[in-house]
């Protein structure tokens, strides 16, 4: 009987302390395929500054569960794999054109996941911004896209499902940048 209420004092303890993680994700923006076709004059240079963080947020649940959540590969050259990508899939052919070559570069400012606890709910914001910026000749033209989601749950979210929705927000973050009029005209003149 005492080895019975010591271990339900034992597990009720460990319940009531929660549980701590750690989610490693990988980054390998996600998204739609453009229908947009373009083709570029000049030579097109991207480039890719390096993102510093590795820890991009915390997920805190309302039955005290906890996770950090660590990027666990390069930023840098996932994202430049996949403004690359992107690139082709618009049409624009980088390697092709007149010189001077135009200049593109993009900037991962910010990568975010935060959550609060609602009664038992929690919310989670994930947000990204990438800022782009084109230099040809003399012009120079240089703008921020931020997205920014909202999901809500009861548990912990798996690991699988989490990094799901952080390139998800990575994808639509740099396909604003490829929508944006000014930065395409500035590629295809």
């Amino acid at each position: 009987m005492r080895a019975f209420l010591l271990g339900s004092v034992i597990l009720a303890a460990a319940t009531l302390q929660g549980c701590s993680t750690t989610h490693i994700i990988n980054i390998a923006p996600t998204s739609t395929t453009s229908t947009h076709k373009y083709s570029n004059q000049q030579q097109i240079n991207f480039s890719v500054k390096p993102f510093s963080l590795k820890t991009i947020g915390e997920i805190e649940t309302g039955l005290r569960e906890r996770a950090k959540i660590v990027i666990g590969n390069d930023t840098h050259d996932a994202l430049e794999s996949y403004i690359g990508h992107k690139l082709t899939e618009y049409g624009f052919k980088p390697d092709q054109g007149n010189l001077p070559e135009t200049i593109l570069m993009f900037d991962l400012t910010q990568l975010n996941y935060t959550t609060r606890t609602i009664a038992l709910k929690t919310e989670a914001k994930l947000s990204a911004e990438i800022q782009a910026t084109v230099v040809k000749g003399d012009l120079r033209y240089t703008a921020k896209f931020k997205s920014e989601k909202i999901d809500q749950y009861g548990t912990m979210p798996d690991r699988e499902d989490v990094e799901k929705e952080i390139n998800a927000l990575l994808g639509k973050t740099v396909d604003r940048a490829f929508n944006d009029t000014k930065l395409v005209n500035l590629l295809i003149q």
